[in-house]
């Protein structure tokens, strides 16, 4: 995985092993191709996608693509 300073997009996931159940950064991605793919990789291991942020590098403040914790979602 990339360093996370360096990466746009930011997938999160819900833990399973056990413990209290929180979110965590699961995967990232420097553009919407490598996205596609970090995603499919997530599925394939059987991760609960709960969230994906792009973040712009340039210090920018993120806005969420798909937010778990909004009204409505």
């Amino acid at each position: 995985m990339p360093e996370l300073s360096e990466t746009p997009f930011r997938v999160y996931a819900l833990s399973d092993d056990g413990s209290p159940r929180r979110e965590y950064v699961c995967a990232c991605a420097t553009d919407d191709l490598s996205l596609a793919d970090a995603l499919v990789e997530q599925h394939r291991k059987g991760a609960v996608i709960v969230g994906i942020m792009y973040r712009p590098v340039d210090g920018e403040p993120g806005e969420w693509i798909l937010n778990p914790w909004a009204k409505g979602a």
